[in-house]
């Protein structure tokens, strides 16, 4: 039996926010917030994230229109967005007459990595305050665009957004894959064609239709948008100074 935890409480209830009330968080919380979440896991101390704050109200609107035009975004009482940071470490070696060596593919991979737990435990540490969060995938429909508007240098890529403020309304959450088809032992096991289907019935319930292959195959079928994305992120990584590149 789970003994009663309440992170496990927050993380099991987790639901996405697009709907929050104009109360702001305080300064005060807000940086405990980003402090306790910088306490996230980094492999040898590189810390490859950053995170820009989109406080103005012009930049948020031009933010949120490159996002899809979503109302939420703008009206968040906080928005940011997530980065892989490879430059501040490059300036920290160079500053004492080093030279930066991580070539793009181990940059990516942990950079990337960082940034992710890096963002799920502000989300955890908001929500565990009973605050509501939503990350914004959307931020990749135009990334290079966002890169421009926050200036971002060579060496910072934009990853996706977040939103976070009270909830105004709160929504269940989500079911998930059955949990034995994601908890492997010694082996991976591919999926029976019977859990196949017994995963498209557990997750019709995330959907509007009722039928879960709706939703994955507009995003990650052939033609989806997923599949319109990698040219874009293609650009986006030469654009901020991670052209592709193989070993050596």
């Amino acid at each position: 039996m789970l003994v009663p935890s309440p992170t496990v409480a927050v993380l099991r209830s987790h639901a996405s926010c697009r709907d929050y009330t104009a109360e702001p968080i305080p300064e005060a919380t807000l940086l405990d917030l980003v402090r306790a979440a910088q306490q996230a896991p980094t492999d040898a101390t590189g810390q490859l994230y950053s995170v820009v704050r989109v406080k103005d109200s012009a930049l948020r609107a031009e933010f949120a229109a490159l996002c899809g035009g979503q109302d939420f975004v703008k009206q968040a009482p906080e928005a940011f967005v997530v980065l892989l940071d490879a430059r501040r470490l490059r300036l920290l070696l160079e500053s004492r007459g080093e030279t930066y060596g991580m070539r793009t593919f181990v940059a990516l991979l942990f950079g990337i990595t960082d940034a992710a737990l890096f963002a799920q435990s502000l989300v955890v540490a908001s929500e565990s305050l009973g605050y509501g969060t939503c990350y914004l995938g959307s931020v990749q429909n135009n990334a290079r665009a966002i890169a421009r508007l926050l200036g971002l240098p060579s060496g910072v890529v934009p990853l996706f957004g977040l939103t976070m403020g009270r909830p105004a309304s709160s929504g269940a959450p989500k079911p998930r894959t059955p949990t034995r088809l994601v908890l492997h032992t010694d082996r991976y096991a591919d999926p029976s064609p019977t859990d196949l289907a017994e995963t498209f019935d557990v997750m019709a319930k995330a959907t509007r239709s009722g039928d879960w292959l709706n939703p994955i195959r507009k995003y990650f079928a052939t033609g989806g948008i997923m599949d319109g994305r990698e040219e874009e992120f293609f650009h986006l990584l030469v654009d901020q100074g991670f052209p592709p590149d193989g070993p050596a």
